[in-house]
């Protein structure tokens, strides 16, 4: 009896699920037209810049947030209404969201990471990420996930100041200066180079508008330079305190701006 319940390996190999890559290709391309083309419901997203946020030196906390420029993200959205506690300080109300994102159009297409403590703009109204999850498997596949939960609440006034964002894109502008001469990179403390060029009629031809445009071209290359306009000549100015100035953002546009529209 126990000879018959003996495993024996199969001579072929079990078949391969009908769910495979080409399922799930279908799948994330049916969602991106019915997120985006059909339901057509977003948020602007306000991504954290890690490289540079201060945080503090002993507790790892975001002493001052600093944020990439916004991003415009469709999703599924879910209000949950408002919220309203009484403390000693009076009535708190709060409205909260839940915002599934589809994981592989974010990761894939878009290259964004969600995180906690990141800002998103629904409606005219800000909200704060609090909490994350990926509840649900696509076809009950561990290894691929459907969708990002995000957990948000109302961000208090004066938390965040979407004024203070970068809001110009490179290619919606051209360059207001064709000529700007004489270029120095400058090195001050942390690491950050600033570009200070110098208007002058002697050296008119040392820096054409071509010159000028390649900066506009690959603006990725240039990320982090700060550029100043003086007529005293290359200066070490601290980051961010200089009026007249324009620099490049991580993801790669300008403010101040020193285009105008086309």
């Amino acid at each position: 009896m126990a000879e018959d319940i003996t495993w024996t390996q199969p001579t072929n190999p079990p078949p391969p699920m009908f769910l495979g890559a080409a399922e799930r290709n279908l799948v994330k391309q049916v969602n991106d037209e019915l997120i985006e083309r059909v339901i057509g419901q977003g948020i602007i997203y306000y991504p954290v810049s890690m490289k540079h946020t201060n945080y503090h030196p002993l507790y790892g906390e975001a002493i001052h947030k600093s944020f990439l420029s916004p991003i415009k993200v469709n999703a599924l959205i879910s209000w949950e209404g408002d919220t309203t506690n009484t403390t000693n300080l009076g009535i708190d109300r709060r409205s909260s969201i839940t915002i599934n994102f589809h994981k592989r159009r974010l990761t894939e297409d878009q290259d964004l990471k969600v995180q906690e403590g990141d800002f998103v703009l629904y409606g005219n109204l800000f909200y704060e990420i609090v909490t994350l999850s990926q509840p649900r498997e696509l076809f009950g596949q561990v290894d691929h996930k459907m969708e990002i939960a995000a957990k948000c609440i109302r961000a208090r006034d004066g938390v965040f100041e979407e004024s203070t964002l970068p809001k110009v894109s490179i290619d919606k502008f051209k360059l207001a200066q064709e000529r700007i001469v004489n270029i120095e990179v400058l090195t001050i403390p942390d690491d950050c180079k600033i570009c200070v060029p110098t208007l002058s009629a002697a050296e008119v031809d040392s820096l054409n508008y071509r010159t000028l445009e390649e900066f506009v071209a690959e603006p990725c290359k240039y990320n982090g330079y700060q550029f100043y306009l003086s007529d005293a000549g290359p200066s070490p100015v601290g980051p961010f305190i200089i009026s007249n100035k324009w620099y490049f953002n991580e993801d790669c546009t300008w403010y101040p701006s020193p285009f105008y529209k086309i």
